[in-house]
């Protein structure tokens, strides 16, 4: 079945352009190939949210695959970046997460080659370093609504947190954090709120005014990082994190060291884009490998604050 066919049976108006999409209806497999440019690209992009369109295809047609398998175009060494890895990493951890996904075997040594550079080694994660200047937000963006958020002192109807803030940063590095030993893209990158809840850590990716199906793609990254934080303990902070309450990092370190029994991803945001529907959210849930690891939607209506719904 080819992607228009595909598109017509889900009712779905378009595909990435750069994503070639189809479905073996004999074999129940859904193939999934990406460019090289995609694979090095920002894993908000449309085009390079592999996870995010995998879920929103596969969820309403259980009943048609059995099987996804993923392919993608090897970038020339010089086009190889940061981006790459990370997207090397997803790979990794979808494969280790939901037993349906598998990957070409044109692109096997590409994994093989990444999990050999990393094995072994120490992977830190940097830390807020400055005290959040006050400022004052221009309304209805992003950063106004998180401040809105912060000062409700809610973020998920009906729960209330022993401890939650903002910008937890994610950026991971090989021994140390420096400029030269960033092994992921943006070192400003950031969970954009967190909570801790008993012996439990939330996080929220915050949208408004952004429908894409990228948020999928994006919780579930931050989603691998803190459980490489908290249950396999693959990534660590550096001991200055014990004392380091910008932002209460502290209580996040103390956290990774006693550890915790569930981890909680939730998508906080004004719309969702109309494919990302209840089914695609519970077929996360219901094939995911990791039972610890739960993903949830908050709905929120935008004003001059921040009503939950």
């Amino acid at each position: 079945m080819d992607a228009r066919t595909l598109k017509k049976q889900l009712g779905f108006r378009l595909f990435p352009s750069k994503l070639d999409i189809n479905l073996d209806e004999n074999k129940a497999i859904l193939y999934i190939g990406m460019e090289a440019s995609s694979v090095c690209d920002n894993m908000q992009e449309d085009s390079s949210a592999f996870e995010g369109w995998i879920f929103c295809i596969y969820a309403p047609m259980q009943d048609k695959i059995k099987q996804v398998e993923l392919s993608w175009q090897i970038p020339n060494e010089k086009d190889k970046n940061t981006h790459y890895n990370r997207f090397l990493y997803r790979v990794i951890k979808m494969q280790q997460h939901f037993n349906w996904f598998s990957v070409a075997s044109d692109n096997l040594q590409e994994l093989a080659t990444f999990r050999n550079r990393y094995k072994d080694v120490k992977l830190v994660l940097n830390q807020p370093r400055i005290a959040e200047k006050q400022t004052d937000f221009k309304e209805k963006t992003e950063a106004f609504f998180e401040r809105a958020f912060m000062d409700e002192k809610q973020f998920y109807k009906g729960i209330q947190f022993d401890s939650f803030n903002h910008q937890l940063p994610v950026g991971l590095f090989l021994n140390s954090v420096s400029q030269n030993s960033s092994i992921f893209p943006g070192n400003k990158g950031a969970i954009d709120l967190w909570g801790i809840r008993k012996d439990e850590f939330w996080i929220f990716e915050l949208k408004f005014n952004n429908s894409k199906v990228g948020i999928l793609s994006e919780i579930l990254f931050y989603l691998w990082i803190m459980e490489d934080l908290f249950f396999t303990r693959k990534i660590a902070y550096d001991p200055s994190g014990k004392s380091n309450t910008i932002r209460d990092l502290n209580r996040v370190y103390d956290l990774a060291q006693t550890g915790i029994s569930k981890l909680h991803g939730v998508l906080l945001t004004d719309k969702l884009h109309p494919y990302i529907d209840n089914r695609v959210i519970d077929f996360i849930n219901k094939t995911n490998q990791e039972s610890r690891i739960l993903l949830s939607v908050q709905m929120y209506r935008p004003r001059i604050t921040v009503k939950l719904l």
